[in-house]
């Protein structure tokens, strides 16, 4: 089955905002530590902007059901980062660093449920692995894309120049955003949507509620990424050779994105996210034990098969497990939860690391892994008939 060109429009959507924000993100961990902050300090303020960014998913994906609209959201979502490009290009201490991490992961919040609803409502269920998997794909071709531009404009503009051009492919992410139309057939909720009652959760499927106490034990291994690449540069890379090592990086997430949510579909979308669980474990070991550069690029090449796999097969499984008329808000709700825990993660792992060393806090986080593989497995077993 051919694809929709929504899908195609979407993920053009995220290729280009994310060639803005990944010309920024593998140069925000050493232009923190040139403006006097330490590793206690980028787990903070990474904890604090992906829980940012988790708070809001939920209320973006209930906005979005309760007007029975996602583009508005979308709009918001993509249009809010755009214009914050000068509050980092200005900056000159770690709390405007922090300032713009926050607002710009509010806009990430905001937008991340209603695009994954409507992606779900673009395709049938035998074409989700495939969807999410083209999407993600293409969002991470731009995430290759953008910190290569970083690598090549570095020595050109410097640093804060790479800041202000970032704001060129955000602005025409929010121009390409225009032409999505919404098919008012895929509305599902009005106005009269009551609001988030206190036993909300309780309301939806059993096999939802399970995987998210999977993903919550799971997000608590989920330190920044950023701390992936200071760990390289502790290895012995230098800043330049750690961009482009991130975007080999994404280069290969990009590339596996598409095939493995294809295996997905046709050998089940809980086999390849029970393979994610597996391989993020495998490469937090690796860089708890890693000596040298060369074993650290080859953990990170390695993990671009751990996000390949995982993040698209993991987002398409969970709009299995949810009903149609409050798709956004149970996905806004899952991220939600999820990236509450990714502020303590963060902030976990920065002490751990910088109170007795990087071997530490990549142990426990294999170990928060393996411990969400060994329930996620067990939950299968037991749904089986």
């Amino acid at each position: 089955m051919k694809l929709p060109v929504q899908v195609y429009l979407l993920g053009l959507v995220s290729f280009l905002m994310d060639v803005a924000s990944e010309m920024v993100y593998p140069l925000l961990p050493l232009f923190l530590t040139g403006l006097g902050a330490g590793t206690g300090v980028l787990g903070l303020v990474e904890g604090i902007a992906e829980a940012a960014a988790s708070l809001f998913k939920v209320v973006g994906g209930r906005i979005s059901d309760r007007v029975g609209r996602r583009k508005p959201l979308l709009l918001l979502g993509y249009g809010l980062p755009a214009f914050l490009r000068p509050i980092l290009a200005l900056a000159q201490s770690p709390a405007h660093v922090l300032l713009y991490r926050f607002l710009d992961r509010t806009g990430k919040g905001l937008r991340t449920a209603p695009r994954d609803a409507l992606l779900a409502e673009s395709v049938p269920q035998s074409a989700l692995g495939r969807a999410y998997g083209l999407h993600r794909g293409l969002d991470t071709l731009g995430a290759t894309v953008g910190p290569f531009l970083a690598f090549l404009l570095l020595p050109h503009v410097g640093v804060r120049g790479v800041f202000w051009l970032s704001a060129i492919p955000a602005f025409l992410a929010v121009l390409t955003l225009l032409w999505i139309r919404e098919a008012r057939s895929v509305k599902v909720a009005t106005d009269s949507l009551p609001p988030l009652p206190p036993g909300y959760l309780r309301t939806l499927p059993t096999a939802y509620r399970r995987f998210l106490l999977v993903s919550g034990i799971f997000a608590l291994a989920l330190s920044s990424n950023a701390f992936l690449l200071l760990r390289l540069r502790d290895l012995g890379l230098s800043q330049e050779e750690v961009t482009l090592a991130y975007t080999g990086y994404n280069l290969l997430y990009a590339l596996l994105s598409y095939p493995l949510g294809g295996l997905a579909d046709r050998v089940g979308l809980r086999r390849v996210v029970a393979l994610g669980f597996a391989l993020y474990a495998t490469v937090y070991l690796g860089f708890a034990w890693a000596e040298t550069a060369f074993w650290g690029v080859a953990l990170l090449l390695l993990y671009a098969l751990y996000s390949a796999a995982f993040e698209g097969a993991s987002r398409a499984y969970l709009a299995t497990l949810i009903p149609q008329e409050a798709k956004a808000t149970a996905i806004g709700l899952y991220h939600t939860v999820v990236g509450i825990l990714l502020l303590p993660a963060s902030l976990i792992f920065g002490f751990l690391w910088q109170s007795y060393g990087p071997e530490l806090a990549f142990g426990v986080g294999a170990g928060l892994a393996l411990l969400a593989l060994l329930l996620f497995l067990l939950d299968g077993r037991r749904a089986r008939p």
